[in-house]
């Protein structure tokens, strides 16, 4: 419910109300300038009349008396000036006794947006001779009737109006925006098979291209990734099947070599080894671009994996070189426990590599907010800053920021084909986590991993 539908709404809002002014503004100038206002001036003749057969037959007093009944009457008043300028009932308003004492102003005055609508004055004469001056006022409606509950009532019948349809006008034209959001928002998920769907596509207007297009795009981009997981299949199977033929046959040549022979052989079992080990995190990595499968996922415990993962280097190193924290035993989250073991492994075996003899690669778990923090750190070298944001694309390699020399005393070997730190970030990243990697004030690369804790409802 915001951003167009707000702003499509507001257009109408602010359309009705120009609109709403421009019809007013156009009625007074129509009452200005047409026949209603000589509809108004003309029963003043009769008044004039009136007045003076009053004045004539029973002077002031009559007269007097003849002024009070207007008071009946909302829409007209009537004032008496006599010829000294004094109102003979003492009730006529500044702009009456303006208009009516300006010896220069002698038509009639009209103004549609005042109090007085029409003011009209005459002489008249008694019959000693004695001249008095007749102002009839024809009132606005505004002030005849009471304007500041007409108005507020009016503007609120016009905002209800205007609201309601309004609603039903930018709800109309914002819920297929809204749809293909929610289309949009699947297919990011993973849902491939999202769709606009028929009624959108059925529109003849720019929004049921719109739909029509998308609906092809989704189509086209379906069947790439579908071709793509084929070749994958494909490129495995054509690269690993070689593979297992060279192992075979390496056995097989270890049958009849010599010691010098086997020295050769063992390199090139180590390279094949390197090789099969490579292709898998190619595969890995490429899977984690095509597939996700969220209604696949479980419940994990954060904890649990990183425990194991941490028995299983520390049997392999034969020593206590991993030290990890937490201050919860149980940090659930929602997410595949082989890719999520896969990236936390990735993380700690190369923080074991790249730490110095001697030091421990620290992990700990800390809970922030709705979310898990796993931070691991190494006592190593550290990258330089120019590389940092380049460690989690694939193949890329920091080369002299994270190059251990023997007299530095650190861990040997290295798989080093940059595809771990990639392989976690994306990993991380298909679970709605956030990785991010920075060199720590006191030494080392630190990574961060932060990741949506379970709700349990």
């Amino acid at each position: 419910m915001r951003g167009i539908y707000w702003k499509i709404y507001l257009t109408f809002i602010i359309t009705s109300v120009l609109a709403a002014g421009v019809t007013l503004a156009y009625a007074v100038l129509y009452r200005q300038i047409s026949n209603e206002t000589n509809n108004l001036i003309a029963p003043t003749e009769g008044y004039i009349s009136a007045a003076q057969l009053m004045l004539q037959r029973g002077g002031e007093p009559l007269l007097i008396e003849w002024l009070l009944t207007f008071e009946e009457h909302s829409s007209v008043n009537a004032y008496v000036f006599d010829d000294q300028g004094q109102d003979l009932l003492g009730n006529a308003p500044r702009s009456v006794l303006k208009y009516g004492l300006a010896a220069d102003d002698l038509n009639i005055k009209i103004q549609p947006l005042s109090r007085s609508e029409v003011l009209v004055k005459a002489p008249i004469l008694s019959l000693q001779g004695q001249y008095y001056l007749l102002v009839v006022e024809f009132l606005h409606p505004f002030v005849v009737m009471d304007a500041k509950s007409y108005i507020y009532l009016g503007l609120g019948f016009a905002i209800l109006i205007f609201a309601g349809f309004g609603f039903l006008l930018s709800a109309y034209l914002s819920r297929p925006m809204r749809k293909l959001q929610k289309t949009v928002k699947a297919i990011s998920e993973g849902d491939l098979s999202a769709r606009s769907g028929p009624r959108l596509k059925a529109r003849k207007d720019e929004i049921g291209d719109l739909s029509r297009e998308f609906d092809l795009m989704a189509d086209r981009l379906q069947n790439l990734l579908a071709d793509q997981k084929l070749l994958l299949r494909d490129i495995s199977h054509e690269l690993r099947s070689p593979l297992a033929r060279l192992q075979i046959a390496l056995e097989l040549a270890r049958l009849d070599a010599n010691d010098e022979v086997l020295e050769h052989l063992d390199r090139i079992e180590l390279e094949t080894e390197r090789v099969n080990e490579q292709i898998a995190d190619i595969l890995m990595l490429a899977k984690l671009e095509v597939e996700r499968h969220p209604e696949q996922w479980q419940s994990i415990n954060l904890v649990d994996v990183l425990e194991e993962i941490a028995a299983d280097a520390q049997f392999e190193q034969q020593g206590d070189h991993i030290e990890l924290t937490s201050l919860s035993s149980f940090c659930l989250v929602h997410a595949d426990y082989r890719m999520l073991r896969s990236a936390f492994e990735n993380l700690i075996r190369n923080a074991l590599l790249h730490t110095y003899k001697g030091t421990r690669v620290e992990v700990s778990v800390s809970k922030e907010g709705e979310r898990f923090a796993v931070v691991v750190r190494d006592h190593g070298p550290g990258v330089a800053d120019e590389h940092i944001e380049h460690l989690t694309k694939p193949f890329y390699r920091a080369e002299n920021a994270r190059q251990r020399s023997a007299s530095q005393g650190s861990a040997a070997g290295s798989r080093g084909y940059g595809l771990g730190l990639a392989i976690a970030y994306r990993v991380i990243r298909s679970f709605a986590g956030e990785m991010s990697i920075r060199n720590h004030p006191q030494g080392g690369l630190e990574i961060r991993c932060v990741l949506p804790q379970l709700s349990i409802d």
